[in-house]
């Protein structure tokens, strides 16, 4: 989350990357691409048409649905007495009037009572700034796990406004239960609040470093305010929730990777306080369809 009084952080980007192999000045000279094409046969349509390892190519669509994605993202704000900004981090409607987040984001009933979720809070097609629609959370629905565990919150949101915008025109991104959402070696993306500012997207240019028991790792870049984002694969079905930054063993300051929770474990851990009666986990998993 991005700590309005420290600037502190608690989620960084993935360290540095190095120019890639093949840049601008390393394309060969006319003359020589000239001569190289007239040996090529007449019948070669795809000589230069290559699939450089994973293909990118994808369906245009790709990009309307990641758009249709992004609309349930948002920026959470968090205040503390007095209407006062404290903080903020990023979250996402998993249904309708239920956002998912972070436990260091949103910690308690009290905390969600005084935060709001602020929706289209972007740039648009012609660079102009979006004016945001706020949102108030409740304490109505709460249900959580502390930040050393898995550190995410479930809390419901208000479905009023003073604006004329329905909280349903924004859809919801769905949970799966399923574990092997995404794998080993797989990009992913992370559409998020970084430093508490405007909407943006990491995009693809990242994979999935490790799998391993209740978390994920991956190189996408971060910053504070990236808390409570959801992690995508290429149908944009969230497979984590990020959360933070891995820190390398033995050097101070450097990041080796960002990490997050997966969707299955938290859907896990739901069910099993369900399975005990606890009365939010059972409304969650109905809200959820599960």
């Amino acid at each position: 989350m991005a700590d309005m009084r420290k600037g502190g952080c608690d989620c960084a980007g993935a360290g540095d990357r190095g120019e890639g192999a093949f840049s601008n000045d390393h394309w060969d000279d006319p003359e020589r691409l000239s001569v190289r094409r007239s040996l090529v046969p007449v019948g070669d349509i795809t000589a230069f048409e290559r699939i450089m390892g994973a293909s990118d190519i994808f369906p245009i669509n790709y990009l309307s649905r990641g758009a249709t994605a992004a609309r349930s993202i948002c920026k959470v704000q968090v205040y503390r007495e007095g209407h006062i900004p404290s903080g903020a981090g990023s979250g996402f409607l998993v249904a309708p009037n239920l956002l998912l987040t972070n436990n260091h984001v949103i910690r308690s009933r009290k905390s969600a009572a005084r935060s709001s979720a602020i929706f289209r809070y972007e740039m648009n097609e012609e660079f102009k700034l979006d004016r945001g629609i706020a949102f108030s959370l409740t304490d109505e629905i709460f249900f959580t796990s502390p930040s050393n565990e898995l550190d995410f919150s479930f809390v419901s949101v208000e479905e009023d406004t003073k604006e004329q915008v329905a909280l349903s025109d924004f859809g919801f991104l769905k949970l799966l239960p399923q574990s092997g959402k995404a794998v080993n070696g797989e990009p992913v993306s992370v559409i998020h609040h970084p430093n508490g500012g405007l909407k943006s997207l990491s995009l693809r240019n990242s994979k999935i470093m490790s799998v391993k028991d209740h978390f994920i790792t991956y190189s996408s870049d971060t910053l504070p305010g990236s808390s409570g984002a959801p992690v995508l694969n290429d149908q944009w079905l969230p497979v984590a929730l990020h959360h933070r930054s891995v820190a390398h063993p033995s050097q101070r300051n450097r990041w080796i990777a960002n990490r997050g929770i997966r969707i299955s474990a938290i859907l896990d851990y739901l069910e099993l306080h369900a399975s005990k009666r606890d009365t939010d986990a059972v409304m969650i998993l109905k809200l959820l369809g599960l």
